[in-house]
């Protein structure tokens, strides 16, 4: 947690605003130090007291955020090894100056401040970072990883900005400059600015569609690439920690993980922890989702003794768990609340369990075990025919091949009218998000404008058929990856447990993204480069499951047993003006009378609803605790 308070037209910004903004970068029980340095106020929450700043050569201080993963790599080619990643950052600065973000990789963000004051330089490293929020007026520039810091020196008044809440609502979070709170922006992720008195220059230093294609000489090459920058990753995300624990499903992507990590590490034991339901669930009768992982896991444990599985079920929490606590870190309502209780729980059995650190594979699907989604629409556009048929054919059911011609390869590469006039010709009509899946009330959306700046801003409330591999990147790493500086910043310190997913290791993502899309989608086969990659890595169940997974799917049993308190909730927030205008409570409230007693019973319309139930319900909240409400 880092901040720095700059006065335009003084050089000592004074101690009057020291201990409450640094109150407000705290980490732990401890109030940080905070410093007056080249005419600002900076802190580092983070920082033992009597620590000092890192500089450049040149004077300018430096406050940093997150961590880096190539330590060893970076002192051996500066000559020098700095205690701590903000002081390993300064060196890398002085030695490369800007460039130094394209050597330095890691999740991070930075505060530099000149001797001389007068500008801010900040800095955001790509992929996931954390944030930094910017206050900026005539008389001052504030600067902080929380906007709590921003409001705690009393002279920002902390407004909810409705365009924002609406358009999360929405599942609209495409534009990552605008932040919860009127007049606060954010810097983007692979983002540098420079801030004076008159402007912000901004300068994108990372762009994903700047990674140069790459072609091996064999497939069996890609293979053994990945498997070098995979244990790669793995040994970075690791570094400095000794007890791991793994999040782990039944999937790829955290079973590749755990596998790579106790690789790594042979000797070693690994915790896990898996979600699994609720004592006495029971599946609805026509699911064909794949809810319960524990047969996946123990799988996963035959292979590798040194494993040591844990079960969180999560009994009797909801979404409404830990939600006050992620109010008070994010400042901004979760947005997939449904899955909390579970997060929450692996990292309280972390701690529990004496780990320090959490691993997740939670980019998996955009890097190895990407399926190929957009390939055929690519091949389509640019003529390759004959590898098109081929994927065609392979991909499925002869009979069905037309099928597949129309849906995977035409339909996404059609004008969107024209796509939706089609699906709608061929499925029926489109379900309205507005009755289903977002609670706003249908005239709010239009009045406040939801629609356009959704239209505007590319975002598909219909979530129609991915049109290219690049179409399909760009909205995986963008819209909700936007507020993850936030939620996954407040997720740490509620816990006090770091999260790294190797996954995201920018020269493993790098690689993945490089190489062709045929290594991905090849003669029909999904998931191609993960399957060889993974084969005796990781159970032959798991490589060959056909089923998606369901998180969370005993939602229903959770929410019953508070139906009465969240239906008198509804009641008393239809007379809320500040929530009533926005969310259409009675639709919510009839939703949830009409919850079915069984499980078994369950339709996707009733989780369409549970959905548009829990989001309505925790912006509400949010609403709420801005206001001042003590029960939440």
């Amino acid at each position: 947690m880092i901040g720095a308070y700059l006065l335009w037209d003084s050089p000592k910004p004074g101690p009057d605003r020291a201990h409450a903004f640094a109150a407000a970068l705290r980490i732990g029980l401890t109030t940080p130090a905070c410093h007056s340095v080249n005419g600002a106020l900076l802190c580092d929450g983070a920082a033992p007291a009597q620590t000092t700043l890192p500089r450049l050569a040149d004077g300018t201080a430096v406050l940093f955020t997150g961590f880096i993963a190539n330590r060893p790599a970076l002192r051996a080619e500066l000559g020098a090894a700095p205690a701590s990643d903000a002081a390993l950052y300064a060196a890398a600065r002085t030695a490369w100056g800007d460039r130094a973000d394209t050597r330095v990789l890691g999740e991070y963000a930075a505060i530099l401040i000149p001797p001389h004051g007068g500008a801010l330089h900040i800095v955001r490293s790509p992929i996931i970072a954390p944030m930094l929020h910017i206050w900026q007026d005539a008389d001052r520039c504030i600067v902080a990883s929380t906007p709590n810091a921003i409001f705690a020196t009393g002279e920002v008044a902390r407004v909810l900005d409705d365009d924002k809440l609406a358009d999360g609502l929405f599942l609209n979070y495409c534009d990552e400059r605008r932040g919860w709170f009127k007049g606060v922006t954010r810097l983007p992720r692979g983002t540098r600015a420079r801030i004076t008195r008159d402007r912000m220059d901004e300068e994108t230093w990372y762009r994903l569609d700047e990674i140069a294609p790459l072609r091996l000489n064999s497939d069996a090459e890609y293979v053994e690439a990945a498997d070098a920058l995979f244990a790669e990753a793995t040994h970075a995300v690791l570094d400095g920690f000794d007890t791991p624990l793994v999040s782990l499903s039944g999937g790829y992507d955290s079973q590749a993980v755990a596998a790579y990590a106790m690789r790594c590490r042979p000797d070693a034991p690994l915790l896990s922890a898996t979600s699994v339901p609720q004592a006495g669930w029971r599946p609805p009768a026509r699911s064909r989702a794949w809810v319960d992982e524990r047969p996946h896991v123990n799988a996963l444990a035959e292979l590798y003794p040194q494993l040591r599985p844990h079960w969180v079920d999560g009994a009797g929490r909801d979404f409404s768990h830990h939600l006050r606590d992620m109010f008070d870190k994010a400042m901004a309502p979760p947005r997939n609340v449904g899955n909390m209780h579970w997060v929450h729980d692996i990292r309280q059995l972390a701690q529990r369990e004496g780990a320090d650190v959490v691993l997740t594979g939670a980019m998996g699907n955009l890097t190895f075990s990407y399926d190929g989604t957009g390939y055929l629409p690519d091949l389509f556009r640019s003529g390759h025919w004959l590898r098109l048929a081929r994927e065609l054919w392979l991909g499925g059911p002869r009979g069905a091949a037309g099928k597949r011609a129309f849906r995977q390869a035409l339909l996404p590469v059609l004008p969107p009218a024209l796509q939706k006039s089609l699906m709608a010709w061929r499925d029926g009509p489109f379900e309205d998000p507005l009755q289903t899946w977002s609670p706003l009330r249908a005239d709010y959306a239009h009045e406040s404008g939801v629609l356009k700046r959704a239209a505007e801003q590319g975002f598909d409330p219909f979530f129609r058929p991915i049109s290219s591999v690049r179409d399909y990147r760009t909205k995986m790493l963008g819209n909700a990856v936007n507020e993850a500086g936030d939620i996954q910043g407040a997720m740490e310190q509620v816990h006090d447990m770091p999260m790294r997913d190797p996954t995201r290791h920018r020269p493993f993502l790098e690689f993945c993204f490089a190489i062709p899309p045929r290594q991905y989608l090849n003669d029909g086969v999904k998931r191609w480069l993960a399957k060889r990659l993974l084969a005796g890595k990781v159970p032959d169940m798991v490589l060959n499951e056909t089923r998606r997974g369901q998180q969370a799917a005993d939602w229903a049993a959770r929410i019953r047993p508070a139906r009465a308190a969240l239906l008198d909730e509804l009641d008393m927030l239809a007379g809320d003006p500040d929530v009533a205008d926005r969310i259409d409570t009675a639709r919510l409230r009839r939703q949830l009378e009409a919850l079915p007693e069984q499980d078994d019973a369950i339709t996707n319309a009733d989780t369409m609803a549970f959905l548009a139930l829990s989001r309505g319900l925790v912006s509400a909240r949010f609403i709420g605790y801005l206001k001042g409400r003590n029960d939440i």
